[in-house]
């Protein structure tokens, strides 16, 4: 948990704040779907039907793949946290990364998974 804080502070990004970080990939569109709901604008329920209709395929390396730490780079080489892969635009990396900014919780991104990508075999590593 505090590897999280840690990056979350890290980041530059003030809670809520669903501004792209410099070089990151573009996930917009679903971090402020889940801003929406962190503000308590949208129920989880609605937060669920929202992301299921962008229709967000697993990763070609299965989704696994998404929410597994990246370790902390050498000293002396900044690490951003909020900066996304583009090769995770498109796909449900994009709800990783809200998770990984600290905007998600790890239970609410588990029950956008299963919304989303239903109880496939290897669950939740699913892959296409």
């Amino acid at each position: 948990m505090l590897a999280l804080v840690l990056s979350v502070a890290l980041s530059g990004n003030p809670p809520g704040d669903a501004t792209m970080v410099k070089g990151s990939a573009d996930y917009t569109r679903t971090l402020k779907l889940v801003l929406e709901h962190k503000q308590g604008k949208l129920t989880l329920k609605e937060l669920e039907k929202k992301v299921v209709a962008l229709k967000l395929p697993p990763h070609p390396l299965g989704c696994a793949y998404v929410m597994s730490p990246v370790p902390a780079p050498p000293p002396g080489v900044p690490f951003e946290p909020a900066s996304m892969p583009s090769d995770w635009v498109g796909t449900f990396g994009e709800v990783a990364m809200t998770f990984w900014r600290g905007d998600l919780s790890k239970e609410n991104y588990d029950a956008l998974h299963l919304a989303a990508h239903g109880k496939q075999a290897g669950f939740p590593n699913c892959k296409r």
